[in-house]
């Protein structure tokens, strides 16, 4: 196993870690500067009108961009400095696919696109974020720390 792909895994490992809610458990496949994130939406994430909060939509988009900038920095927590997203047809319940990849890098500012598509690849929503580093150590982070510490323990 290379440091990128523990990164990966301890990256994964934090995020999961902050899921609420019965309805979230994503399959997720990261790269370097990509992520892809896929789940199957049930009635938990809909409103009483039968379709799928904007809430939702929000939070699949924004977790693929944030993951997505994570790849892109191993030893900081990265932070979103600003996160915009435009719905663009209402949703039922089906399995979904938020894809996040980088458009833009500087020293300072990384900007990741991410587009929500349903099963049948029709487009859902789509989001910009721009990220940054933060001054938090990821290392410091529990649940990224502790995944770390297990994949380089012998057995």
């Amino acid at each position: 196993m290379n440091p990128r792909e523990d990164h990966y895994r301890a990256l994964l490992a934090f995020h999961r870690s902050t899921f609420v809610g019965p309805w979230i458990r994503p399959h997720i496949e990261l790269e370097d500067s990509q992520c892809s994130l896929s789940v199957r939406l049930n009635a938990f994430s809909c409103s009483p009108l039968g379709t799928v909060k904007e809430s939702i939509i929000f939070q699949l988009l924004y977790d693929a961009s944030f993951l997505a900038a994570g790849t892109l920095e191993t030893t900081l927590l990265v932070q979103c400095d600003k996160f915009e997203f435009f719905p663009f047809q209402n949703l039922t319940e089906s399995r979904v696919t938020a894809q996040a990849r980088l458009v833009y890098s500087s020293l300072k500012q990384w900007t990741i696109e991410s587009a929500l598509k349903d099963e049948w690849q029709n487009d859902i929503a789509w989001g910009r974020g721009q990220f940054s580093r933060s001054s938090v150590l990821l290392e410091t982070i529990g649940p990224y720390n502790n995944e770390l510490l297990k994949q380089k323990q012998d057995w």
